[in-house]
């Protein structure tokens, strides 16, 4: 696709960020290292999340070893005789962020379980060290248990107001912001003079084939398709490709080469559509996240207007609101 954020690929292969992610997803695992809580040995707190990362059958999916992964909850570490259980490594996946647990489950797997490891070996040292009383432990406990009350309580709260009928009122304004965006489905083929574009479309007027010729002669990914480059909305494409591909009736291709910064291009518009308003369901993630931090934002003020707040500056003088 000729996405002018995506250049220079004027033939619309999207940049492929899965292994940046997964770099950062490494990345993030790691450097969280330090020391994680473990959660008991064959806990079942997060059963029911176990699911969303491991298959429930041996048919469901298989290791990079072609080993298929198995029913059960087999032994996967011993440390100083002690058991770690698959279900040790699951519980402790699914308190990862989102991004690192999207990895692929053979790659993430060995990676949490040797961060489980490491928790029970610091777990095993920190606890002969008595510090249950230690000052130290009990401010630092103090403190977080009082960051999960409120995180708690403001988490129930926002529950209270996320209804299906404020999820569906955001979708309606979703749709009215989107509005009918017109859509073309194209091809192209790129070449990096205008003889050789100007020779091409000859050969299509006398009937040659716009794929095959694609295929022949076009550079980059999109020629092992025949230069398909799929539906897209006029912004999504750099200015001049976008006005000569608008301007076809389905059907016809550019009787002149159109010049952009990739190249030159002969352009074939196929179909044009109104594009599909997004489902409900698809978009309600995304939805429910954005009215999550409205309603937050809502709560935080009420609460505000309810307390009586006397505010200072740096040197302890009264700020006039």
């Amino acid at each position: 696709m000729v996405d002018k954020n995506d250049a220079p690929d004027v033939q619309g292969a999207k940049k492929n960020k899965g292994p940046m992610i997964a770099v950062i997803a490494v990345v993030v695992l790691v450097a969280l290292g330090g020391v994680f809580a473990l959660t008991g040995k064959g806990s079942t707190q997060n059963s029911e999340k176990m699911n969303e990362i491991a298959p429930a059958s041996a048919d469901a999916s298989k290791a990079a070893d072609n080993k298929v992964i198995e029913e059960g909850n087999p032994v996967v570490a011993v440390i100083n005789g002690e058991e770690i259980h698959r279900s040790d490594v699951f519980n402790f996946i699914v308190t990862l962020p989102e991004q690192v647990r999207q990895m692929p489950l053979q790659t993430l797997f060995p990676l949490a379980l040797e961060q489980v490891i490491n928790n029970h070996v610091v777990t095993s040292k920190a606890d002969t060290a008595n510090l249950d009383n230690d000052p130290e432990v009990s401010t630092l406990a103090s403190q977080a248990k009082e960051q999960i009350v409120r995180n708690v309580y403001v988490d129930r709260q926002i529950d209270e107001q996320i209804t299906q009928k404020r999820l569906l009122k955001a979708y309606e304004d979703l749709l009215n912001q989107i509005g009918d965006v017109q859509e073309t489905k194209a091809r192209h083929i790129l070449v990096e003079d205008e003889t050789k574009a100007k020779e091409l479309i000859v050969k299509l007027d006398g009937g040659a084939d716009f794929e095959t010729l694609a295929k022949e002669n076009s550079t980059g990914p999109t020629s092992e398709n025949g230069g398909e480059l799929g539906w897209f909305a006029k912004a999504e494409m750099v200015p001049e490709f976008a006005e000569a591909a608008f301007a076809l009736e389905p059907g016809t291709y550019t009787k002149e080469p159109v010049k952009t910064q990739f190249g030159w291009h002969v352009i074939k518009a196929e179909e044009r559509r109104t594009r599909p308003e997004p489902e409900f369901e698809v978009v309600k993630p995304q939805l429910e996240a954005k009215l999550r931090q409205e309603v937050l934002a809502e709560l935080i003020a009420g609460w505000q207007k309810e307390a009586k707040i006397e505010k200072f500056d740096i040197n302890g003088e009264a700020v006039k609101n």
